[in-house]
């Protein structure tokens, strides 16, 4: 398991979480430089451990799956993913953040 209930951050507002999120994207969660996309450095506090991840293409169940396949498919030494200038977009409306990246 990757983190007990009581190790998981509650009650952010959707600003919050685009911040901890935008953060992850650029640098990772521990600041090391890369990405989470590129490392699987990401905030473990954030998400459920039983959380799905998907995109048009595919479809992952599990943070730690998902992590490991991150670690898999990139070589962070090799590859850049950017996020696009205009960031991360929070819609509190439908209670979704949606933002753009580059690879």
């Amino acid at each position: 398991s990757i983190g007990a209930a009581s190790d998981k951050t509650k009650g952010l507002t959707l600003t919050e979480l685009s911040k901890r999120l935008e953060h992850d994207l650029v640098v990772g969660s521990s600041g090391s430089g890369s990405g989470y996309f590129l490392s699987g450095d990401l905030s473990t506090d954030i998400f459920r451990d039983d959380c799905i991840f998907s995109d048009p293409t595919n479809q992952v169940q599990s943070l730690s799956r998902y992590q490991n396949a991150l670690r898999i498919l990139f070589d962070p030494h090799n590859s850049v993913v950017e996020l696009l200038p205009d960031g991360l977009e929070v819609n509190e409306e439908d209670r979704t953040i949606r933002g753009k990246i580059r690879s």
